[in-house]
């Protein structure tokens, strides 16, 4: 009886504190419409570029972000690389001018982040060579924002040997 009485009060206690607990809906996450958000900002990072829009891209990049160019010597912050876009503009010759070749958009489940994929030919580096640009958002509030951009060289692996060779 004794232990009987005990546990009265302990069940009761248990039933009351989880009771009284919140319970946190989790919204779902519309995977479609992120995807599409993340294109659109793509193609306005393109039209920034080729409109030489440097405000616009600054506003695209995090504070703490990493920007790699196709030397392995280029990591930039986002100043470094704004910096090195400024001085790009400033090149009356310089023009921006891109087509899509591929797309890939893949965003987290939980909606607040996306790796992007694009690849081009971009002829002022190489005519034969496509670039492949790797992003990287993350979501901050309702802004979609750029913590990481990769750009590389593609060379098709058939064409490697040729690469090596006139590298010697």
């Amino acid at each position: 009886m004794k232990k009987l009485i005990t546990i009265i009060p302990l069940v009761f206690l248990l039933c009351f504190a989880s009771g009284c607990q919140t319970t946190t809906e989790v919204e779902p996450v519309d995977l479609t419409a992120a995807k599409n958000a993340v294109n659109t900002i793509l193609d306005n990072y393109y039209e920034a570029m080729e409109a030489k829009d440097i405000n616009t891209l600054a506003n695209l990049l995090t504070d703490d972000g990493l920007y790699c160019g196709t030397d392995p010597e280029e990591f930039w912050n986002k100043k470094e690389c704004l910096e090195l876009l400024e001085g790009m503009f400033s090149n009356e010759s310089f023009v921006f001018n891109v087509s899509i070749d591929k797309r890939e958009i893949r965003i987290d489940a939980d909606g607040n982040s996306a790796t992007c994929v694009d690849q081009f030919t971009y002829e002022p580096i190489s005519q034969k060579i496509p670039i492949r640009t790797i992003f990287h958002f993350v979501k901050i509030g309702d802004d979609w924002k750029n913590d990481f951009i990769s750009w590389s060289l593609v060379p098709k692996n058939a064409d490697l040997p040729k690469l090596d060779k006139a590298l010697e």
